[in-house]
């Protein structure tokens, strides 16, 4: 095995700010701050002593010095956690080395007892949102697919006891549950084998479920809750407008009451995966008074006079993201969060009824003493006359001129980049790198025919978009046309396999994150209950049946004599999402190519990198990997510690 020499391309930068510690930007920090129902104490995930991310709780009015930590993971760290109605609970969930076989835990804050909730193997499970109500404040409804590993069943557990209950067989189909105010489901999503959906219901337990709503495979939809009236619910849906729309319709016969939040340019969507950020209702009327949409970045629309003085005053208070992650039963706390794109995000306590704010913490202290950069979005048109939006992030102290760029594409497909706070575009531009993050067709948030201009363009449509992006970074003079490396994670490894395949001209070198590497494969091999989704898969990607010459047109595994760039690939060894034999047979074909290729494999990790130790190691790797192609800074090694890297084989020398 012969290592890579580095190529000379371009000047390695050797000077510029201070170097932001790889320890600091990708290890655990502060954040999802959440008020007990009383607003007495408030919850919120940090690092254990050992760095390991678990949930502290502390009195509202109290310190930090008397914060203590309720959980006791010790490898793999906390990422989502809830009280439960009473306030006596704290649930969290965890999986095992990323196998996304989700468990649940109830903590006892009183005792410090954990009880697994979900103590079951080889099997996932999913809260019910809507099952948490003051009503029975200790039964919370969880999907579990125990009987059959291709549906999800509705189980309902007593989170004191976890005794748990079938409380709702799935026929096979259904792929959402929805549950009334008293913790009853009354609501079903299901997908048929057309790719259309239809929402049913049922208006008690006893009663039959009937059709109420079907949406196309073209349309998009889903149910968000139903209303204080039962027989009305809130969903998002398409039909009848060019974007998804939050919208109150009659279950009786599934017709419109009103509209009530839409945008002409995007989506109701949530913010970061998370809709809760974006809707915001009144308790007590179980209206919602106030809706977030984004474009380029994220502006709330006021629906009700009644908020509009407190959101007035939120969304002025501090600048960029504003989103509102909890509050009392009482209405009175909210817990607020401020995220920019060149500084910390940042939680406050804002009170109701006085209008003030307190600050509760910063999510990342320790950047305060570095100089972040600031993310812009563009607006271009592609080759065929389509919108694109980007976000450009350059490197501060530097002339935005003949930089070194790193491509980062999103995965999905159908997800998308968010303006804001963002790490890895951070450690980028700390190295001395312009961060390209491209929104091609089929991204989500941006409409229907948006999302539908990029059915079946994997490596066509989609990868032109990516290309005729950076060629305008190149055409306005920001970017060195023979420095810029293209990377991803998930689909967006795809493309970047697919830009070093098809534009080999264009990139110095190339960045595979848990990847597909084919088409067929990896629409083939999917998790058993993914499978009533795979008409979507049909027609968005690829017809499996008839569609050979298409597999071997577009994807980068069988055109793997054409790139001649380097090439870092790695997938976590549990993964479940891409299969890792994608990331083998890519690494496979280079390697009998005598292609420049290195491959590891994160035994400890599922369908993206969740510990710190092996965030650094995968980014140190990296770091080392661009300095040698295009000439950025190189810091100093991270102290990593017990990684799950393993090294299959290195002809770069990373």
């Amino acid at each position: 095995m012969t290592v890579l020499e580095e190529n000379g391309s371009g000047s390695p930068q050797t000077e510029g700010p201070e170097l932001i510690p790889t320890e600091i930007l990708f290890g655990y920090h502060r954040e999802q701050a959440r008020l007990s129902p009383d607003g007495k104490f408030v919850a919120y995930l940090a690092p254990s002593p050992d760095q390991v991310s678990n949930v502290w709780v502390r009195p509202l009015d109290g310190t930090e010095e008397e914060a203590r930590m309720v959980t006791k993971e010790n490898h793999r760290g906390i990422r989502w956690f809830l009280w439960n109605p009473s306030g006596e609970y704290i649930i969290y969930k965890q999986d095992n080395g990323g196998d996304e076989n989700w468990r649940h835990f109830a903590v006892d804050l009183a005792t410090g007892d954990i009880k697994d909730l979900t103590p079951y193997d080889n099997v996932s499970s999913r809260l019910v949102p809507s099952s948490i109500s003051g009503v029975r404040p200790y039964d919370m409804s969880f999907y579990l697919n125990i009987r059959d590993k291709s549906v999800f069943d509705v189980y309902k557990i007593n989170i004191k006891t976890a005794e748990a209950v079938l409380d709702t067989e799935n026929p096979g189909d259904v792929q959402d549950w929805l549950c009334d105010s008293n913790s009853h489901v009354r609501g079903a999503l299901h997908f048929h084998p057309d790719g259309s959906f239809t929402i049913r219901v049922r208006d008690s337990v006893e009663s039959e479920w009937r059709d109420v709503l079907h949406w196309s495979s073209q349309e998009h939809g889903s149910m968000v809750g139903f209303a204080s009236d039962p027989k009305k619910m809130y969903i998002l849906s398409s039909l009848d407008s060019p974007t998804t729309r939050l919208v109150l319709i009659n279950t009786e016969d599934g017709s419109t009451e009103r509209v009530i939040a839409s945008d002409p340019k995007c989506d109701v969507l949530g913010f970061r995966g998370d809709i809760s950020k974006v809707l915001f209702m009144d308790f007590r009327t179980r209206e919602y008074t106030a809706v977030a949409f984004t474009y380029d970045k994220l502006k709330w629309t006021v629906l009700d006079p009644s908020v509009k003085e407190h959101f007035d005053l939120l969304t002025t208070y501090k600048p960029g993201n504003m989103y509102i992650g909890s509050r009392d039963r009482q209405n009175q706390k909210w817990v607020v969060t401020y995220e920019v794109d060149n500084g910390t995000p940042e939680t406050y306590i804002y009170e109701r009824s006085s209008k003030k704010f307190s600050l509760l913490f910063q999510h990342h202290p320790a950047l305060n003493r570095y100089k972040l950069a600031s993310v812009q979005p563009h607006v271009i048109k592609a080759r065929d006359g389509l919108e694109i939006l980007f976000y450009l992030t350059l490197p501060v102290d530097l002339e935005p001129k003949n930089l070194p760029m790193v491509l980062r594409t999103h995965g999905g497909p159908w997800f998308r980049d968010w303006w804001g706070w963002d790490n890895e575009a951070q450690y980028f531009a700390s190295r001395g790198y312009a961060c390209l993050q491209v929104q091609y067709r089929g991204s989500d948030g941006f409409g229907k025919a948006f999302l539908h201009a990029g059915d079946k363009q994997w490596a066509a449509n989609m990868q032109n978009d990516i290309t005729d992006s950076v060629l305008w970074t190149i055409e306005q003079g920001i970017v060195d046309k023979d420095r810029v490396a293209i990377g991803g994670i998930s689909f967006g490894s795809f493309c970047a396999l697919a830009g070093a395949a098809f534009t080999p001209e264009l990139y110095k070198c190339c960045i595979d994150l848990v990847g597909p590497s084919q088409l067929k494969t990896v629409t083939t091999k999917i998790v058993p209950y993914w499978k009533p989704r795979k008409r979507i898969l049909h027609d968005r990607v690829i017809d499996l049946e008839n569609d050979d010459e298409l597999n071997q047109q577009r994807s980068p595994y069988f055109h793997a004599d054409k790139i001649q760039v380097p090439v870092i690939i790695a997938n976590g060894g549990n993964d479940i999402v891409v299969n890792p034999g994608e990331s083998e047979q890519m690494f496979k074909a280079l390697e009998a190519l005598h292609k420049p290729v290195t491959y590891l494999v994160y035994e400890d990790e599922g369908h993206w990198l969740e510990r710190p130790q092996n965030k650094m190691d995968w980014f140190w790797r990296l770091e080392k990997l661009l300095h040698k192609q295009i000439g950025g800074r190189l810091g100093t090694p991270p102290p990593v510690h017990k990684s799950g890297a393993r090294i299959v084989y290195d002809a770069i020398g990373l």
